[in-house]
């Protein structure tokens, strides 16, 4: 029986089957969360609906829908910018000095010899909207409440929160309780995203540079326990991503973090395939 359990709170499940072999991503996930945050009674309610996923419609592929119509119906990001030309100057002195514009504060650029290439901006909170749907907003701003509480604490997570914010597929859950980059380690992987899940670990994956900027972003929130928001451009391999992503940090009873929520919202043309030459 699953009468307790907070499913009649979400949305209605797809009448698309489950194809999934293990029952339901959507329900994992939330079980999962559920789970972690020590409420092994719900965690166990939405496993057992997960598993019935195929014969009563898949909430994940719902899910799936309304996200992929949300993308589509995103116009491109558009930023202003105006041109003045520099001021004539008759001649530059023997001594003069050419200064160098250094754009490291607003936007960070690595590349490798195989082609990869990361492009990654922060932020300002206040760029993310508090109504209209916003899946960040909703997020960042549950956050900022339970923060307000002094309730940030990973088992205060109200997964029906979670789900209205519409992130559940494009949420990771990062256990950060090592003080050792190297061994943190994912307890959730978004299931709804164009980038696969490589082993258990951020240092797992098969391009250095991602790997390397995961751990050091990850790690900072770790040890500031304060938000990090950012819009990444990259390529990885013969995908091209594009999205943004908001950082939260949890702590435990002693106050130190050991859990990062990372949630993604995908930007027009994340995931595209790109054509490479032999």
């Amino acid at each position: 029986m699953i009468a307790d359990a907070p499913l009649g709170r979400l949305r209605a499940p797809s009448e698309t089957p489950c194809v999934a072999a293990e029952g339901c991503s959507y329900l994992r996930a939330l079980s999962t969360i559920e789970h972690i945050a020590g409420f092994e009674h719900t965690a166990r309610n939405y496993a057992a609906a997960a598993s019935r996923c195929r014969e009563q419609g898949c909430w994940a592929a719902r899910q799936t829908e309304q996200q992929a119509s949300a993308t589509e119906a995103s116009s491109p990001i558009q930023f202003k910018a105006h041109y003045r030309p520099p001021p004539r100057i008759a001649s530059l002195g023997q001594d003069a000095i050419t200064l160098p514009f250094d754009r490291s504060n607003l936007l960070d650029v690595i590349s490798d010899a195989q082609g990869n290439h990361i492009e990654r901006r922060s932020l300002k909170f206040s760029t993310l909207p508090a109504r209209g749907g916003d899946p960040l907003g909703s997020l960042y701003h549950y956050w900022s409440d339970l923060r307000a509480a002094n309730a940030c604490r990973f088992s205060s997570i109200d997964t029906v929160q979670l789900a209205r914010a519409g992130v559940i597929g494009k949420l990771h859950i990062v256990d950060v309780s090592s003080g050792d980059p190297q061994d943190f380690r994912f307890d959730l992987f978004g299931y709804n995203l164009p980038i696969g899940r490589y082993f258990e670990s951020p240092r797992a994956h098969p391009v250095g540079i991602w790997a390397d900027g995961l751990m050091r972003d990850y790690n900072t929130v770790r040890l500031t326990a304060a938000p990090r928001l950012h819009r990444i451009r990259c390529r990885l391999g013969d995908t091209s991503h594009h999205y943004t992503r908001l950082i939260l940090p949890f702590l435990d009873k002693g106050g130190r973090v050991t859990r990062l929520l990372v949630a993604i919202r995908e930007e027009a043309g994340n995931g595209v395939k790109l054509e490479t030459r032999n």
